[in-house]
């Protein structure tokens, strides 16, 4: 049967309302519900006696936006499968091709087909999990989509000849051929170079893909030494890349001594960073300086014959956010540029916030002309410049997408916190109309007239998920048409994420709350805002603080680095470091909007603080400072709650922690050398503890210890950037830019704890997210098969959903086909993800249910004989989303507090295991090391979710094997994967350990660090402990009556019953004595080896060796060497711990 398709007119008449039950009875009455009984069908199939809504419309009057309020209630319920409040960017969201618009649907999961004729909504298209960017190929075949969390990019055919037509026929993507992690993390932008070459932006790998079209492979990158590239565009020849956090060279007043002038440096770094972490800017002055010596990339040109690098551009801006180039190659960024040296002089000035004028940001779009050699950035400023601010209304808040018209003589852009989109002269910056738009307009696509003046703009506006269509003609400033998109994200949600980026919050309406955490992220820049001084001689100013990420909020309180406000532990804190205070709030509660919710405290301070006029600043519905009203506040909250971090970006497919990642777990919690050579120091585990790496109360400053969590997009860290001091980074080989691994490890981390990082569960499998197409091409591939079995075995085991969408193909005519991977077989589905026929194009049937199933051999059989193309993604269960937390695990002890040990749980005799745990449910699953294994969880006492005191009780059938450390992770039904928590098994035999157990090798290879990195020393009677040569020398300056004030030591795990024999080689400069032996480690120091084994010296190397059995497994024992019994100097070398009762090779 031949489907019509049936249009109403650009907007029906309020006469033709009878067709509201139609609506009612396809979508459940939502957008009446949820948007207001106005909106009508644009567009509808007719099918046999059935008819299909296609489209709706708006009336003018909404498009305007003038009521935020109702449209924060615009999202309808998520259906069968999960959508996670992600907080992905955008570049170019939107892009025409011939008739149609494309459109992300980031929400939905969905690029979403607009008829331009239309104006309405005439198919679906299931891409990949948040899709950020769309790009045309130029010969107009294909749709090029950029899903930002699964790492890939969908490929659609827009050829309307083709059977495919509409349809994903390929997935672009980049995968470890052995583990199939992911090497394509987190796309954004697109870009042909033509019709056999495209680039795509990888943002948080800091580089840029090349791909070839017609093999839909990566066959190369160029790396962009910037942080976070996202929206690229070829004009020509060339290729130009702008990451999205340039920087403005700002960094704290740090200098080396000599280099001192009370100016752009106002402290010795050495002293005040390296030799004492002084975090609390006591008894000196910390100031927020614009250094010149400070890297500033923001504009990289390529050349996409040769793909080489020709020029690089500084100084256009802080955040950028969105590009344009013309024929004649000007350049023109939409960006905003960060003031927070314009009161950074918070110790030479005693600045705060009121020299800020309430305009944290410049709203700007730079103009550089690279015709030839690119020139010197030209800005035209979108407000006037501080103190003067704008009138009411006319702010242009965050600059965003950007698009030039075809005569190049005319700027259409959008303001995403103001709501608007704006007219700006090409030639002279001059702004000449604004147009009130959808909540967070981030892409616009032109339609020009035959003179190549805009007639309309098509705006994709991000949070109200809405398209509106703007005539431009003449001197028009009207909204059309707007066309409401899908969207599963909750009411409650989606106005908490309007509030959150509107820049209605401020006082001078030119900057949101997203405005310095982008995407729920971070700016990565130091600002002076109200954190108090802290109560200890020397504390004069404000001290300056780095923004922190707003992601992965749920059980992280205080959330801020000093601790006030929303503090619901009480105990110290900067303001009050030796004294405790009380709780500032009550305990945080699993409603994140309960009155007195620590959130709700955090953002009502910075509402009536940061965001508003110090002179003049309001106060909302509740007596509280600030522009939002209660429920905007409390919204916000339920939004920030509900963001979770992005997948990690390498987690391996079966969702197995590499050895790598298992060893760096183990040693943030167990190995002692965080603070490297100091005895006593605790582990990175001790204050970043489970579930999710973060800690309250750090004695002697009282500051928070803030999560690791994403710290693979940070590149600015800890709270007053310290380490990313230019001085320092030049020092060691770092002062030409760094990735995001280089300052993390210059603090401590080593390369095995950035793999747990890298790997580390954030709430999600390692087969979420993940897609692989079956077409001709790739069902012949062997790693097509390894990876459709590696995702049938995660939804095997319930940790994902594998849906598949596509076209069954015979005869040149093509038939819906959706399947679901259940009990072991491919079943067909009537619905795909979502409702069937609305993402098809209308020449399609609906697909019907014939109960058939197919395996995997089947599928890709029919694939390579080109009868079938199908796109198959791991997609989360109904359960993972704002309404359900990420369930979180930890041994005994209160997760907040920080301790000079880490515990781990042992496995019981009877296979039980005994922890602390929030957020999970009856029938939740059981993963060990992975994968998941039979047993139940409950409760100590009391019953699930509301266990007594939260303690849990996991009870295997059978004990993993072998013995020795293992992870646990807990899922929730349909939801949400907990953290990684380590445990520890005796009741099976460990496998062998061969080889020398001591981390640092033993042999002190010269040049390698192997001493520094690995070992802890007492130098109370030493003149230095140092490795020469080879060899570590212990240079005494006397005998001391505690052997101990002259000792070496490293960390060892030692297992129950099992025997090891100590090896060392020693010599000394007379006759002496030493001691070697094993403890427990801090705090108790319990002989663990039998006793103290004593070693004679003379001035000849000798080989000594102590052999012993360990009575009980210690997961921190140590071994040690106390060297202070005489004054004579000791040399040590090829010291190894080794199972059994010989020696081994160091």
């Amino acid at each position: 049967m031949t489907n019509k398709l049936a249009l109403m007119g650009p907007c029906p008449l309020p006469a033709q309302r009878p067709l509201w039950p139609l609506i009612d009875a396809v979508i459940g009455n939502r957008y009446a519900a949820h948007i207001g009984a106005d909106v009508r069908p644009m567009a509808f199939v007719n099918h046999g006696a059935r008819k299909w809504i296609l489209g709706l419309c708006l009336p003018a009057a909404l498009g305007t936006v003038t009521d935020r309020a109702a449209l924060a209630q615009s999202g309808s319920a998520p259906r069968n499968v999960g959508h996670p409040t992600f907080a992905s960017p955008h570049a170019r969201p939107i892009a025409r091709n011939g008739s149609f618009i494309y459109v992300a649907n980031t929400p939905a999961d969905t690029v979403d087909v607009l008829d331009v004729a239309a104006r309405a909504l005439v198919g679906r298209i299931h891409v990949g999990i948040d899709p950020v960017s769309i790009a045309v190929r130029p010969d107009g075949s294909e749709v090029w989509v950029a899903n930002h969390v699964s790492d890939t990019v969908s490929v659609i055919d827009a050829n309307p000849s083709s059977p495919a037509f509409h349809q994903v026929i390929a997935t672009v993507q980049n995968i470890d051929p052995a583990t199939f992690s992911t090497r394509f993390d987190e796309p954004v932008g697109i870009a042909f170079a033509n019709d056999r070459k495209a680039y795509v932006a990888l943002s948080t790998s800091n580089r840029i893909a090349i791909v070839d079209v017609a093999t839909r492979t990566v066959t190369g990158h160029l790396p962009i030494r910037a942080q976070d590239p996202r929206a690229i565009a070829v004009q020509g020849n060339r290729l130009y890349v702008i990451p999205f956090e340039s920087g403005n060279q700002t960094q704290l007043s740090g200098c080396f001594a000599a280099n001192l002038d009370g100016d752009l440096c106002t402290f010795d770094l050495w002293e005040h960073v390296v030799s004492n972490n002084n975090v609390l800017s006591q008894g000196y002055n910390a100031d927020v300086v614009k250094h010149p010596g400070v890297p500033d990339r923001d504009l990289f040109v390529f050349n996409t014959e040769t793909d080489a690098l020709e020029q690089v551009v500084s100084g256009l801006g802080t955040l950028l956010y969105g590009l344009a180039v013309d024929s004649d190659h000007r350049v023109f960024v939409a960006h905003t540029d960060a003031r927070n040296d314009a009161n950074g002089r918070a110790g030479t000035r005693k600045d705060g916030l009121a020299q800020l004028d309430n305009r944290p940001w410049l709203n700007r779009i730079a103009q550089v002309d690279c015709s030839g050699e690119c020139s010197t950035p030209r800005f035209f400023d979108l407000e006037p410049l501080p103190p003067l601010q704008p009138e009411p209304g006319m702010a242009l808040a965050t600059p965003f997408g950007i698009a030039l018209s075809e005569d190049e003589s005319t700027l259409v852009v959008t303001a995403a916190g103001s709501d608007k989109l704006f007219i700006v002269d090409a030639n002279t910056g001059a702004v000449s109309r604004r147009v009130g738009v959808g909540v967070a307009p981030r892409g616009l696509t032109l339609i020009s007239d035959n003179r190549g003046a805009p007639l309309e703009a098509w705006v994709l506006n991000a949070i109200s998920n809405t398209v509106s269509v703007v005539d431009l003609g003449a001197q028009a400033t009207a909204v059309g048409t707007t066309i409401a998109l899908e969207d599963p994200t909750p009411a409650d949600v989606k106005r908490g994420r309007l509030a959150f980026n509107s820049a209605e919050a401020s006082s001078s309406g030119t900057f949101a709350c997203a405005s310095c955490h982008p995407d729920a992220h971070t700016d990565q820049l130091l600002w002076v805002l109200e954190t108090p001084a802290c109560d200890l001689e020397g504390c004069t100013q404000t001290p300056p603080r780095l923004t922190m990420p707003v992601r992965g909020l749920q059980d992280t309180e205080p959330f801020y680095w000093d601790g006030v406000p929303g503090d619901p532990f009480g105990g110290i804190n900067t303001a009050s470091v030796n004294t405790d205070v009380p709780p500032t709030d009550v305990l945080p509660t699993r409603d994140a909007t309960e009155p007195g919710n620590c959130l709700s405290s955090q953002l009502d301070s910075s509402l009536g603080t940061t965001m508003c006029d110090t002179l003049n600043c309001p106060v909302n519905d509740e007596d509280k400072a600030g522009l939002l009203d209660a429920a905007d506040r409390d919204a916000m909250a339920r939004f920030l709650m509900s963001v979770p971090y992005p997948p990690a970006p390498a987690p391996p497919i079966d969702n197995v922690l590499s050895l790598s990642a298992r060893e760096g777990f183990f040693e943030s919690s167990s190995v002692n050398d965080a603070a490297e050579r100091t005895t006593g120091a605790q582990t990175c585990g001790a204050c970043h503890k489970d579930p999710f790496l973060t800690s309250t109360n750090t004695p002697s400053t009282g500051m928070e210890a803030t999560t690791f969590r994403g710290a693979h997009d940070r590149w600015t860290v800890l709270s007053q950037g310290r380490v990313n001091l230019i001085d320092l980074l030049r020092l060691v080989g770092l002062g030409n830019g760094i990735e995001e691994r280089d300052p993390w490890i210059l603090i401590g981390l080593t390369p095995a704890m950035w793999e747990m990082i890298l790997e580390g569960s954030t709430g999600f499998s390692g087969s979420f997210a993940r897609q692989t197409t079956l077409n001709a091409e790739t069902a012949q591939l062997p790693q097509t098969a390894r990876l459709l079995k590696a995702l049938e075995g995660s939804a095997a085991e319930g940790a994902i959903r594998l849906l598949g969408q596509g076209v069954r193909i015979a005869d040149g005519v093509a038939t819906p086909f959706a399947v679901e991977f259940l009990d072991g077989t491919y079943q067909t589905r009537t619905d795909g993800a979502t409702q069937l026929p609305d993402e098809l194009s209308i020449e399609k049937a609906q697909v019907t249910n014939d109960g058939t199933d197919f395996d995997r051999s089947t599928l890709l059989e029919a694939a390579r004989d080109g009868a079938l193309v199908l796109t198959l993604t791991g997609r989360a269960g109904v359960h993972a989303d704002a309404g359900n937390p990420q369930p979180a695990l930890w041994a005994d002890g209160a997760r907040e507090a920080q301790t000079r040990n880490v515990a781990i749980p042992f496995l019981g005799a009877d296979s039980t295991l005994r922890f602390k745990g929030r957020h999970l449910h009856d029938r939740a699953a059981l993963f060990v090391n992975g994968r998941r294994v039979a047993g139940t969880l409950g409760c100590e006492t009391g019953r699930l979710p509301e266990c007594d005191v939260e303690r849990l009780v996991a009870r295997f059938v059978d004990a993993p094997q072998p013995g020795g450390l293992h992870f646990l992770q807990v899922q929730n039904p349909e939801g949400l994967f907990s953290n990684d928590m380590m445990f520890f098994s005796n009741q099976a035999p460990l496998p062998p350990r061969p080889g020398n157990l001591l981390a640092s090798g033993g042999a002190f290879t010269p040049g390698a660090g192997q001493f520094d990195k690995h070992w802890n020393t007492v130098e109370l009677a030493t003149n230095a402990i140092s490795e020469i040569g080879g060899e570590v020398r212990i240079d005494l300056k006397s005998a001391a009556v505690f052997p101990w004030h002259a000792q070496i030591s490293h960390a060892a795990m030692v297992i129950a019953g099992q025997q090891y024999t100590l090896c060392y080689d020693a010599r000394a400069a007379g006759p002496r004595f030493i001691t070697a032996y094993m403890d427990s480690n801090l705090d108790e120091w319990r002989n663990i080896s039998g006793g103290q084994h004593r070693a004679h010296l003379t001035t000849t190397r000798q080989r000594f060796s102590h052999t012993f059995t360990v009575a009980q497994t210690d997961l921190f024992a140590r071994v040690a060497f106390d060297l202070a019994q005489s004054p004579l100097d000791v040399q040590l070398d090829n010291i190894g711990l080794y199972e059994g009762s010989t020696c081994g090779v160091p």
